[in-house]
């Protein structure tokens, strides 16, 4: 009897008194695992870190996905032979689709984990679970804001998922940006000032950009006049306006200043950065790395893409000799180790500055169109073509070639014979992407004639995400949706009198001028197609000013749909998502 009062106790402890799902759980006493690791400020700090870090990843430090947001826009012309094709780029199976997607939902995830484990994270007071929960929501705002933007109607997640999901559905954009605005009004009101914060570190500004930008994307205008305002009138901030930084006692201009190497951040003393995305050179995870070819990840390569590949610019003779004028690499103001992947149409090269040639932002420093030549010996023998060039530069906008002579263009060594300029191999371009005469010493083959290694092709600076000029752009943008078109002018004129340009009146104030500005002002900078979208002129501007997407190329797919306007759902999102139906998008 007493056996079997042991061996039913023993049942019942066995049956009822132990949780296998507790038991089998493995406790981390000497690592950190997803259960450990968020209570301490210095776990939180790690992932919000990770934030930082893929924002950085998906704008900048992806080498193939470098241009995806300024190329399908009104600025550049996707050069031959490296053409793409929008039905092959743009269709639910391609790459650029896909990154978008995987990249901003991987933001919104991480986000949301922060989020989610600081209720349970004792080792912190409620201001800095506060402080926390308001970075986090920036992110995941600026995760949606992308997303939305980019594919319109999609899944709205606000919680850590810990389990796999595959019954997505996508909500309205006025959900989405409804969350967004909602998120960033958190974030806006517990973050830091400016003065308050590291170089790098997201701020209250930084949050009322994105948020300014998200009011005038809901017609919310009166809010964005509202929050701009605020930005403008920080004393914290101010436009920079004097000579300043590395490179002051050099030629050059408070524009060009602007972007040289070290001058981005506060503690340089410049009052106009706003977010600055840090790339260390040759620091662990700084994002730039001097010594190695690196296709996909680490450094940002604006310098490769943006500008010209000058040693493929050849004079042609009218008896056959192809002259070479220029070496390449060269770290001067012939665009560094550039290969043309993208250059300016024409309503970049020339639309925009027809009114006032002499601004500033179009300087010779700021946006070269005069090469000095590498090769001047090679024009010894042909007397009538050195005349041409008597100071020894090629200059875009006034060398004429002697009759007979003709520019080599592309690969093929086709010539062009009308002479037509620019191409990927001699074009005006933005001087943002580069670093003339101070490329870091580790990345010249041959520094005392500026020669770079063959693993150039990097932007070595740190990268604005908001600058304080975009307020001004962004205020009067609100300004001309409310009539207001005597104050939309008023900060145009600001920034105009900074890059000492002809003032504006009110009766020019329209959304196209405010467009034609931001590039003046922010190209290379913005994700111009971004812009265009939320303003909902991408289609319109691309096919007015973009000839590269024109009826012509419509027979080999190139021609721009207004259906490109959203990128389409990707496939691999749809069959993942197997238990609801997430759509695809008008077109696709």
């Amino acid at each position: 009897m007493k056996k079997i009062i042991i061996f039913t106790i023993l049942s019942v402890c066995v049956l009822t008194g132990c949780n296998e799902d507790k038991f089998l759980e493995e406790k981390a006493l000497d690592f950190n695992s997803a259960s450990n690791s968020y209570n301490t400020t210095a776990d939180f700090d790690a992932s919000i870190a990770e934030l930082y870090y893929l924002t950085r990843q998906e704008f900048y430090t992806t080498y193939d996905r470098t241009t995806d947001l300024s190329k399908y826009a009104d600025m550049w012309i996707t050069a031959d032979p490296l053409q793409s094709n929008c039905t092959a780029d743009l269709s639910p199976s391609g790459a650029i689709a896909k990154f978008y997607w995987d990249q901003n939902y991987k933001l919104i995830a991480q986000a949301n984990t922060v989020i989610s484990r600081l209720p349970a994270a004792t080792a912190l007071d409620d201001t800095q679970k506060k402080l926390y929960e308001a970075k986090a929501r920036f992110f995941r705002a600026l995760g949606y804001h992308t997303l939305v933007l980019l594919f319109g109607d999609v899944p709205l997640q606000l919680e850590e998922v810990t389990a796999p999901k595959t019954d997505y559905t996508r909500e309205s954009k006025d959900k989405v940006w409804a969350q967004v605005i909602e998120d960033l009004e958190f974030a806006a009101g517990i973050l830091p000032d400016i003065n308050a914060v590291r170089d790098g570190e997201i701020s209250s500004p930084a949050a009322n950009m994105l948020l300014a930008d998200s009011y005038l994307a809901t017609g919310a205008n009166e809010k964005a006049i509202s929050t701009t305002s605020a930005i403008i009138s920080n004393p914290n901030l101010k436009l920079m306006t004097q000579r300043f930084g590395s490179q002051a006692s050099e030629d050059g201009d408070v524009f060009y200043d602007l972007f040289r190497p070290n001058n981005q951040n506060r503690s340089s003393g410049n009052t106009e950065g706003i977010w600055v995305i840090q790339l260390e050179t040759n620091v662990d995870g700084g994002g730039n790395n001097t010594s190695e070819f690196f296709w996909y990840t680490s450094s940002f390569w604006g310098e490769r893409f943006f500008a010209p590949q000058v040693d493929k610019f050849n004079i042609i003779t009218p008896d056959g000799t192809h002259l070479q004028l220029f070496n390449w690499p060269i770290g001067d103001m012939t665009g560094g180790r550039g290969i043309g992947t993208h250059y300016a149409v024409d309503h970049l090269y020339n639309g925009i500055w027809k009114d006032d040639f002499n601004d500033m932002r179009n300087s010779e420093f700021n946006w070269p169109r005069r090469f000095k030549i590498h090769r001047p010996q090679v024009l010894d023998i042909y007397p009538e073509l050195k005349a041409a060039m008597p100071d020894g530069y090629f200059d875009l906008e006034h060398t004429v070639l002697p009759t007979g002579y003709s520019m080599e263009t592309g690969y093929s060594g086709g010539t062009n014979a009308d002479n037509v300029l620019p191409n990927r191999f001699m074009c005006g371009y933005s001087t943002k992407m580069t670093t003339p005469f101070h490329h870091p010493d580790a990345q010249y083959g041959n520094k005392s004639t500026y020669t770079l290694a063959g693993t150039g092709g990097k932007t070595f600076t740190d990268q604005y995400f908001f600058r304080l000029a975009e307020a001004y752009l962004l205020r009067a943008e609100a300004y001309i949706n409310t009539n207001k078109k005597s104050e939309a002018a008023a900060d145009i004129n600001v920034l105009r009198s900074r890059a000492q340009a002809t003032n504006v009146t009110a009766e020019e104030m329209t959304i196209d001028f405010i467009l034609d500005e931001r590039l003046r002002e922010l190209v290379c900078e913005e994700k111009r197609r971004l812009t265009l979208a939320r303003v909902g002129k991408l289609s319109e501007r691309i096919k007015k000013y973009n000839p590269y997407f024109s009826a012509a190329h419509s027979a080999d797919g190139k021609d721009y749909d207004s259906h490109f306007d959203l990128f389409p759902i990707p496939l691999s999102a749809i069959q993942a998502n197997k238990d609801a139906d997430l759509g695809q998008n008008p077109g696709y």
